[in-house]
């Protein structure tokens, strides 16, 4: 029987406010990867510890009173940090944040990267959700995508950290790049499932501008593949993974129940995030704000007692709206007005009520108790049918809402 995607009501209301933590170093950076990222050396290490204590102290009152629901070091490759350092820079997050008893705490790591003193400093410190990044199985497909580690470490990663208490493990997956296949997207299916992983996540890939693939892609000298064929990839691993008992619950995420991401639920209801670090985007009480995105850039504003965001954004009734419908449509169980408070779902109502009607006639929408969802056959092309309501919007006043 195929499970029913979620993500369930008691999810929704365990993902309440989130805390971001960009950790910017890797080893060897990937040629995809556009994210932040910086050189691992001790100075550098250092100067980000001390920049992370200052924005922890300045980003503090905001929060106070706040129990924040989960955590999420991201990279980069936190991983990458050793055991004393991430022990600093999670005291700065306890020494400033306080969290709710079972929060949430989640930590990417790189396979190549884990090893027994660091899973006992995490398991120490409170992690207790670890994000590995595999991406392949395939051993030509990993030298391609620049991975340090072979098709075999994932798996030592795996059972190390369950020798080490922690049970609830994710892995990512990236699919179409150029020259991926079926064939090599089904090894890479098999073998992750063999890992048994609570959480799933599958990326299709992005040509971005500034990394060494994507513009090799732009410039001819690798081959992107055709959008059917990444559809067909999609719905390749939609179906292995439920073979497996992993339900959708989002685009581009797959679950065993319970074991959504709390973080990243956070994210997609449009509840409140703070977010540290160099290229950190946070959205707190009505502004969305991203700090400076090189980690010299970011410590040195720090270093002058500056704020280092670089951008902020109060929203408006419509933007509410909008980032709204972007957002909960990508969720299996789609926009379900109940998760809005009485404000925000009239604005809604009044901007996308009459498309999303339109929509449900079209078929491109389905209607549930409490909103609409798009069918699942289409979920993994949701930006065309949240393109087609956004052009059907009705304007709202221009007023900016109150922090």
């Amino acid at each position: 029987m195929r499970p029913l995607g979620g993500p369930d009501q008691v999810a929704r209301d365990r993902a309440r406010t989130a805390l971001y933590v960009h950790v910017p170093f890797c080893a060897a950076p990937c040629p995809y990867c556009h994210f932040s990222k910086e050189h691992l050396s001790g100075a550098a290490v250092e100067r980000w510890l001390a920049a992370l204590e200052r924005e922890a102290a300045l980003r503090a009152p905001a929060a106070a009173g706040v129990a924040f629901s989960s955590v999420f070091f991201g990279g980069g490759t936190p991983s990458a940090i050793a055991p004393r350092a991430f022990a600093r820079a999670w005291g700065s997050i306890r020494d400033h944040f306080t969290l709710e008893p079972g929060a949430e705490v989640t930590l990417e790591a790189n396979p190549e990267t884990v090893k027994p003193g660091l899973l006992d400093a995490w398991a120490e410190a409170g992690i207790n959700r670890l994000s590995m990044g595999a991406q392949s199985f395939v051993p030509e497909e990993l030298r391609a995508l620049g991975r340090l580690h072979d098709e075999h470490r994932p798996g030592a990663a795996f059972a190390l950290a369950r020798a080490h208490g922690f049970r609830r493990l994710s892995v990512d997956l990236m699919f179409g790049y150029p020259g991926h296949t079926a064939a090599t997207w089904e090894r890479t299916l098999a073998a992750a499932l063999a890992l048994e992983p609570e959480h799933v996540s599958a990326y299709g890939y992005i040509a971005e501008d500034g990394t060494p693939l994507g513009d090799a892609v732009r410039g001819g000298a690798a081959q992107a593949i055709e959008p059917e064929l990444e559809a067909e990839l999609h719905a390749q691993a939609d179906a292995a993974f439920a073979a497996a008992g992993l339900a959708p619950y989002e685009t581009s995420n797959w679950s065993r129940p319970g074991a959504e991401c709390r973080h990243n639920l956070t994210y997609w209801l449009r509840r409140d995030y703070l977010a540290l670090g160099p290229s950190a985007h946070g959205l707190w009480r009505g502004e969305r704000y991203e700090n400076l995105r090189a980690m010299p850039d970011w410590a040195a504003a720090l270093e002058r007692g500056l704020d280092p965001a670089v951008a902020r954004e109060l929203e408006t009734p419509a933007s509410r709206a909008d980032e709204t419908v972007m957002l909960a449509l990508r969720l299996a169980t789609g926009l379900d007005l109940r998760d809005l408070p009485p404000d925000p779902r009239e604005e809604l109502e009044m901007r996308y009520g009459r498309a999303c009607a339109d929509a449900h006639a079209g078929g491109r929408l389905e209607r549930t108790p409490h909103g609409w969802r798009i069918p699942a056959a289409h979920r993994f092309v949701a930006d065309d049918t949240i393109a087609w309501l956004a052009v059907r919007a009705r304007p709202l006043p221009a007023r900016e809402c109150a922090a």
